[in-house]
């Protein structure tokens, strides 16, 4: 009985308290944020540059569908940014936005793609009939910046987002354009 009892205490001080989960709307301020790029940012900047982009002169002016390979987006900031985030929702709204105005190529699959290919051509797939693999008219890429400046009270941040759509062929920028922002906070929990 002793046993039992003192074993009920042991796991009762091992139990996980569990918290009560609250959904926000992700363009929504959070009671917890820092100085960098925050859930909001990276949508409303994904936004506008796919709306940007679309109604470019380069695309509005391209006979046919240009096919655009969207690239991960290089991270040279001091925050841990998953580059994957804004590869994706820039290829979901290109998508949604576009009304067929462009296709956009799906590089991160290309040895999958390939290996499909070949098992249709030697037999081991059907096919409807092999169809050439679509090649890139432009290749949209993205980079983001930083520049950190704190003193004893407070972090300031400053963020540059470009994005460049470049010709396949010719490697000439067509359309690119920079996003930036500005936070301040004071030290606290979240900087140490």
């Amino acid at each position: 009985m002793f046993r039992m009892a003192v074993l009920a205490i042991l796991l009762s001080g091992c139990a996980t308290k569990t918290k009560k989960t609250t959904y926000i709307d992700p363009d929504a301020q959070s009671r917890v944020e820092g100085t960098g790029l925050e859930a909001r940012d990276v949508r409303a900047i994904a936004s506008q540059m796919a709306r940007e982009m679309l109604d470019s002169p380069v695309i509005q002016a391209f006979e046919g569908t240009p096919r655009i390979a969207v690239l991960p987006v290089k991270n040279r900031t001091r925050f841990l940014v998953d580059q994957e985030i804004f590869t994706t929702l820039i290829t979901d709204l290109l998508i949604q936005n576009a009304a067929g105005k462009v296709a956009v190529l799906d590089r991160s699959i290309v040895d999958q793609i390939m290996n499909e290919r070949e098992m249709k051509r030697e037999g081991d797939t059907d096919h409807a009939g092999l169809k050439a693999m679509a090649g890139a008219d432009f290749f949209l890429t993205g980079e983001l910046r930083g520049l950190s400046a704190s003193d004893a009270k407070a972090q300031s941040d400053y963020v540059v987002v470009r994005f460049a759509l470049t010709d396949a062929e010719t490697g000439i920028v067509g359309w690119s354009n920079t996003y930036e922002m500005k936070k301040e906070g004071s030290w606290g929990v979240l900087y140490q």
